[in-house]
């Protein structure tokens, strides 16, 4: 069974054929307070431009800020470790802040993250670097996140706030 609560804070559940509907309600019930945090997030969420040159110009004075936020972090992965991104690109995503190929080098940045204090865009900045060595959430990436920013999981949080 799945829950999506989508951007107008409408509820969506996915349930199998077979469930019974007061198992249904049952589970949706046990996730209300989950639904409502969800819907208050969504609520504070920044509504971006709905013109083509408004947006293409937020996504452009984004770039500038998070490059101006990633420059030291760069220059730090490149003496320390030897990696440094290939390509930096902005756009909107609806379910991450960031994203990284290491195979290509490429990090993603959400252009929503635009609006979130700069200590949370640096954490989703160092986060993605750090995928530059370990492309997976295993404890190599963690243990060099918590060696790179001690506080990411307090910065994680204020993020997701």
């Amino acid at each position: 069974m799945g829950i999506t609560v989508r951007k107008d804070g409408s509820v969506h559940v996915r349930a199998p054929f077979w469930l019974s509907s007061s198992e249904v309600i049952r589970m949706v019930s046990s996730k209300a307070a989950w639904i409502q945090a969800r819907q208050k997030a969504l609520e504070k969420e920044p509504v971006l431009p709905s013109g083509k040159t408004e947006l293409n110009r937020l996504r452009k004075e984004a770039m500038l800020k998070f490059l101006d936020i990633a420059a030291p972090w760069v220059e730090q992965f490149k003496k320390k470790y030897g990696v440094e991104p290939k390509k930096w690109t902005v756009r909107t995503m609806n379910t991450r802040w960031g994203s990284c190929s290491s195979a290509t080098g490429r990090i993603t940045l959400n252009t929503k993250l635009y609006y979130k204090p700069d200590e949370c865009v640096e954490y989703v900045i160092v986060h993605e670097l750090c995928h530059l060595i370990h492309p997976d959430h295993g404890k190599g990436f963690y243990a060099l996140l918590e060696k790179e920013l001690p506080e990411w999981k307090r910065r994680r949080k204020q993020l997701k706030a």
